[in-house]
């Protein structure tokens, strides 16, 4: 019996389920969750969606979305809890004791090749362009009518995880699921107005700084900023306005990889990783205890901000040459 098998036997004898994507929810986390949960309640199932953090706003047009909600310490862990896009469970931000219950049952579904198969079933497809995709294959298994919302939902994953299809990790596969959820009524025009065409000034602010601080190293191969605490303040900007900002980076002609470093605290520093055709930044970001897929990964250094962009350039500089 293969893992896609045995999630779908293991769904269809619950009828209490808990769903949680990763913190610092992208489009692909929130589409999966979404649209797994409304898929599941067709099945007549009480779902419960988890997220440490709000939804951005760029995302609040999806069906359902006010109801991702924070870890509630006073409701007990369901006997059915289901990861999605999470490659570790940390990356749900809650320590693991406080949202998993002793016989709670894990099912992790992921596309990253970073992932460790935390659960006790770990359907992980690092071939799949986003969590979305597989979500896509599950519900079908089981039998779940993908109306309009959950193929809307569906198809912000799988567009946003690929760059607007962009990306290598688009395959003939995506092209044809896409081409389904469209013809199921996927609303590309809400995607496009509320995603791609729905930038905030405070965005705008923080792009204006890093490109005004933009540094190259390696012959241009090599191309990083670094926002600090107060840059981040001064723009009016959250962590979440930094989606996507790297592809400016990226897209830099010679550039093979992008980094951004964010000060989240004084000795805590997240960096992001972009490459563009062979550097291998996921194995970058293992050595800093991240990880995520060979052109876009991440992780956490817990030094200060100037240590920290020395320690990971030396490892991206030692890559690139």
């Amino acid at each position: 019996m293969t893992e896609i098998v045995k999630i779908k036997e293991q769904i269809k004898k619950s009828d209490k389920i808990t769903i949680v994507s990763h913190c610092h929810p992208d489009g692909d986390a929130l589409g999966s969750q979404i649209a797994l949960a409304l898929g599941l309640e067709q099945l007549g199932m009480e779902v419960t969606m988890i997220n440490k953090d709000p939804v951005p706003q760029t995302y609040r047009f999806l069906k359902n979305w006010e109801l991702i909600k924070p870890h509630d310490e006073n409701t007990g862990p369901s006997a059915l809890m289901i990861f999605l896009d999470c490659a570790t469970l940390d990356r749900v931000g809650y320590p693991v004791e406080n949202i998993v219950g002793s016989n709670s049952v894990v099912i992790n579904i992921d596309h990253h090749i970073s992932n460790t198969n935390f659960g006790h079933l770990n359907w992980v497809e690092p071939s799949a362009a986003a969590t979305a995709e597989l979500i896509y294959d599950l519900l079908g298994l089981l039998h779940v009518k993908i109306d309009k919302d959950i193929a809307t939902a569906l198809y912000t994953g799988i567009s946003t995880d690929t760059g607007s299809f962009l990306y290598e990790n688009t395959t003939a596969t995506t092209h044809l699921v896409v081409s389904d959820l469209i013809n199921r009524g996927a609303d590309v025009g809400l995607v496009r107005l509320n995603y791609y065409e729905n930038i905030n000034i405070s965005k705008i602010n923080l792009l204006k700084y890093i490109l005004n601080n933009l540094k190259f190293c390696s012959d241009n191969k090599i191309c990083w900023a670094a926002i600090k605490q107060y840059d981040f303040a001064s723009s009016g900007a959250t962590d979440q306005d930094t989606e996507g900002l790297i592809n400016y980076l990226k897209n830099i002609s010679g550039v093979e990889v992008a980094i951004i470093f964010r000060e989240m605290a004084p000795e805590q520093v997240k960096v992001s990783f972009r490459s563009k055709k062979w550097a291998d930044v996921n194995l970058v970001a293992e050595k800093f205890g991240g990880g995520g897929h060979p052109r876009a990964s991440g992780c956490t250094v817990n030094e200060d901000l100037d240590k920290a962009i020395s320690s990971v350039l030396r490892v991206v500089m030692e890559s690139v040459t």
